[in-house]
């Protein structure tokens, strides 16, 4: 006989091993909460969504479609959206679904597969009476954003490689993770897809599967399946590594009520269960585990703090934005880049067909430029010396319609304020650069 905190439970076709002294305590964060909705999948099979209740019964929340993923819990807790496709065939799409019952309301209607959606904070501008919700998601490497009734469709990031794993964090910023640079790191926009900037560079390969603590740490999976965070107030210089190799395989990680996360894990050749772990001690307990499925995904089905609304200055009828620099003198390399080095700067288009003119343009004597690019298409930078050689270059970058996107210098210390003085290019109007057409 099993031990009597250990429940066996087979409702609505899914069994599972459930630890009740965990699920109570659990409860007790969110007492209204009607359990932790998770997604099941098989090894090669494809993948549903269920609600654990309290009891340590479960419900599958997807029936009807042949594959569903990626639960998204409303900020109000009543509700989720998650990725699903009614037959093998179709692309998947993106859906909301209320906890009380009632049908799956169809969002996206894209032609490419939808993936990963999450609640944006809500939007506000100055031609709008009253600020709305939004929905951002990745389709096609990209990551896009809508209204909650799927209309203004946007695409909000543009650089080559494949974005993936948005999280909405307390100021209403959006961080990912990219592949858009020459080893994966993490990045952040606003809502609108405006002031794209590199978040978090951390020690380990590949940082995925961002979750936001209340206590303002981003924790994350890395390299081989490990945990580690940053704070959202320093993440450049905050790094911890919360477990070690050797410790299991971790997954998925989301924020519980204080401080301590729901993550899946597994141990050798055991499936994926989900367990709650205190990132200040390591501590970790079993929450539920299905032997047949890997449970991954597992979030609290409450209410969440909302982040901070955002205002958007994208005007999509403008097809151009500006781009400038204070100073490219100001970096964190300046033996290779200062004012006997770095003359000229070249802009690389994305897309080859679309090559800019003109390609080089001068920097001030300050160090400073201010261009106008097409918006919505990816460009790199590259600071020339006088034969015309790079000494240095930035990622793939964008601008949004309208936007005025600045940087204080050449790769710099983020953490760095800039000089109290006016910089020449600013005060000038930008160099237009054009070509290939529409943006």
């Amino acid at each position: 006989m099993l031990p009597i905190h250990r429940i066996i439970v087979c409702a609505a076709l899914v069994c599972g091993v459930a630890q009740a002294g965990e699920l109570s305590a659990l409860r007790a964060l969110a007492p209204q909460s009607p359990g932790i909705v998770l997604t099941q999948s098989r090894h090669g099979g494809l993948s549903r969504i269920v609600l654990v209740n309290w009891n340590g019964e479960t419900r599958v929340l997807t029936a009807g479609f042949s594959a569903a993923s990626d639960p998204e819990v409303s900020f109000d807790g009543r509700r989720m959206l998650f990725a699903g496709k009614k037959r093998a065939s179709e692309p998947w799409q993106i859906y909301e679904l209320a906890w009380d019952g009632g049908d799956a309301r169809q969002i996206t209607h894209g032609t490419a597969d939808c993936r990963q959606p999450v609640y944006q904070s809500r939007v506000f501008t100055l031609d709008a009476p009253e600020p709305w919700d939004q929905v951002a998601y990745v389709s096609e490497g990209s990551l896009h954003s809508v209204k909650l009734d799927g209309s203004w469709h946007q695409r909000l990031t543009y650089a080559p490689g494949g974005d993936f794993d948005p999280l909405v964090v307390a100021d209403g910023r959006m961080l990912f993770s990219s592949r858009g640079t020459a080893r994966p790191q993490m990045f952040g926009v606003n809502l609108d897809g405006t002031d794209y900037a590199l978040f978090a560079a951390p020690a380990g390969a590949n940082p995925r599967m961002a979750a936001a603590t209340l206590d303002r740490r981003v924790v994350f999976v890395e390299g081989a399946g490990q945990l580690a965070s940053v704070s959202l107030d320093r993440p450049l210089h905050s790094y911890r590594a919360l477990t070690q190799p050797g410790s299991g395989v971790w997954h998925t990680p989301s924020a519980l009520p204080g401080g301590d996360l729901l993550v899946s894990k597994a141990a050798g050749s055991a499936t994926l269960g989900v367990f709650r772990f205190d990132p200040a001690t390591g501590k970790t307990v079993a929450v539920f585990d299905s032997a047949e499925y890997d449970d991954t995904q597992a979030k609290l089905a409450a209410p969440r703090p909302l982040p901070d609304g955002r205002g958007s200055v994208v005007d999509e009828k403008e097809l151009t934005g500006a781009l400038y620099c204070l100073s490219a003198y100001t970096t964190d390399a300046p033996k290779a880049v200062n004012r006997s080095t770095a003359r000229r700067l070249r802009v690389l288009s994305g897309d080859p067909a679309k090559a800019l003119a003109p390609g080089e343009v001068a920097l001030e004597e300050d160090g400073s430029f201010h261009l106008q690019i097409p918006a919505n298409r990816a460009v790199k930078i590259q600071l020339l010396n006088a034969a015309g050689t790079p000494v240095r270059s930035c990622g793939w970058i964008w601008v949004r319609n309208r936007e005025n996107r600045g940087c204080i210098g050449c790769h710099e210390d983020p953490e760095l304020t800039p000089d109290n003085r006016e910089a020449r290019a600013i005060v000038k109007k930008p160099v237009a650069l054009t070509g290939g057409g529409r943006p």
